[in-house]
């Protein structure tokens, strides 16, 4: 027959554990608050169910993210994306920000107008800054037959 199991409470929780809890409640309402409305965000946008079930998915989970990743192609996208994190991170933001406005720029000048001549554009490669991003456009090409 079963033998009935004593249950004697720890001397740490008792009132001591209660009225430090009270006190961390007033000295942190504020924090408590927020995080409760953070909380309730969470919830309301679902990403609360969302990370329930990824944790009650628990090894499924794992085992279908790691056959996906698991495939030559996906190795390959994993390898390429941190080489072009690393190249974008070497670039200043200085340089590339004048990058995107001059593409910007052109694009709206040239869709404004008609397409320029050959002369017109032979014209430009007597710009020093046409030519120095010529040879960066070339260095490129090379760097690209290289690998072929």
């Amino acid at each position: 027959m079963a033998q009935p199991i004593r249950f004697t409470p720890s001397p740490g929780n008792g009132t001591d554990s209660d009225e430090r809890i009270r006190q961390l409640a007033e000295q942190h309402t504020e924090a408590i608050a927020s995080a409760l409305d953070l909380l309730q965000r969470l919830h309301d946008s679902g990403v609360l169910n969302l990370l329930r079930g990824m944790v009650g998915a628990g090894d499924r989970l794992v085992d279908t993210l790691t056959a996906a990743v698991d495939t030559p192609e996906a190795i390959r996208g994993i390898r390429n994306f941190i080489l072009l994190t690393k190249f974008f991170a070497s670039i200043p933001p200085d340089i590339l920000s004048s990058l995107v406005q001059t593409a910007v720029k052109g694009a709206a000048r040239e869709k404004a107008h008609q397409a320029p001549g050959l002369l017109q554009l032979l014209g430009r490669m007597r710009n020093e800054d046409t030519r120095h991003a010529l040879a960066v456009a070339l260095d490129l090409v090379e760097g690209l037959g290289r690998g072929l």
